[in-house]
């Protein structure tokens, strides 16, 4: 019988506190424990989950086969390196790093001693966007607002980093094409880095992508919007929902779909309405799974760390604009 993997995990914040609550039950593997430097809150966290906390990093590290970093961005680079020198598979939540040349040095290590690197773009791995891509064929147009009031978490990095690279990922999934022009705005406001972000992507094959974010809206906001010839989609994340308007009553629709007719300029048209309710799953397990799997059986997780470094980039290069303009 094969032995369970061994897997620890550094950093038992928000998001922290999230993994350890899905590692600790999973029958899949042994959850040894968890390191954070945060002492009192660490007492907290081990008495939550009956989990073992670790006073050092450096044991934590050597006991396992694979680490969860869910520290800080700009803890990332000189966490990865210490567990990819021990040849640990690692899980990073993202941004992969804080710059490109952190998260390249990294990948050059990973690839050295044959380690996993996944990195936690999430959004990969919710059931609703899955879903909305077996709904759209060729969208020439997509926009994508992803906002949030503000709070203190979060504001060491650039809402570009923060929430907008959730993003920029998405895109780079869904668009098969090299990007030619980059055009970005944005703002700061409550913190000492921009809270507010415009960016707008042109692709060599034509596709034009904008996103919003924002950290200083009143409401929480999750919206995608695609537009391709005769086809309309209006996903909202928080409900979650698909709306799909149609000029074609295709295989998107079902015989449940609304149909109604038009007056146009260029005359009556039919234009077909569906509300899709995607099955409901746990994201975040989904992503735990993909990294379990992908290190029993050493195998490429859905998003790797050249994934993670091309959706950094973009992002920082959306920075820099701001930064520039401002």
């Amino acid at each position: 019988m094969q032995n369970k993997i061994k897997i620890g995990l550094i950093g038992s914040g928000h998001l922290g506190k999230h993994h350890i609550k899905h590692l600790s039950k999973h029958v899949d593997i042994n959850f040894v424990g968890f390191f954070d430097k945060n002492k009192e809150l660490a007492k907290q966290v081990s008495n939550e989950f009956s989990v073992k906390s670790f006073e050092n990093f450096h044991e934590l590290v050597d006991g396992v086969d694979a680490v969860h970093i869910v520290t800080p961005t700009n803890t990332h680079h000189e966490i990865a390196k210490e567990c990819l020198n021990k040849k640990k598979d690692v899980f990073i939540e993202k941004p992969i790093t804080k710059n490109a040349n952190e998260a390249c040095e990294i990948i050059d290590i990973a690839e050295k001693n044959n380690c996993i690197i996944q990195v936690g773009h999430i959004e990969r791995f919710n059931p609703t966007i899955n879903r909305l891509k077996t709904v759209f064929a060729r969208p020439h147009y997509i926009e994508i607002e992803r906002l949030a009031p503000f709070q203190l978490r979060g504001t060491e990095v650039p809402v570009v980093l923060d929430l907008m690279v959730h993003d920029i990922d998405l895109i780079l999934s869904i668009v098969d094409s090299n990007i030619v022009d980059v055009r970005a705005s944005g703002s700061s406001m409550m913190s000492d880095t921009v809270d507010l972000a415009h960016a707008h992507i042109k692709f060599e094959n034509g596709v034009v992508a904008n996103l919003k974010s924002s950290r200083i809206a009143q409401n929480y906001v999750r919206k995608i919007r695609t537009y391709e010839k005769n086809l309309y989609t209006i996903t909202d994340l928080m409900i979650p929902q698909i709306e799909v308007y149609g000029l074609e009553k295709n295989s998107v629709f079902s015989d449940e779909c609304i149909e109604q007719s038009v007056e146009t300029a260029a005359g009556t048209k039919n234009l077909f309405y569906e509300k899709i309710i995607p099955q409901k799953e746990d994201a975040l397990l989904n992503e735990i799974e993909n990294f379990i799997i992908s290190v029993k059986e050493r195998k490429k997780p859905i998003v790797d760390g050249k994934q993670g470094l091309k959706a950094l980039e973009i992002a920082l290069q959306i920075e820099q604009k701001i930064i520039k303009n401002d």
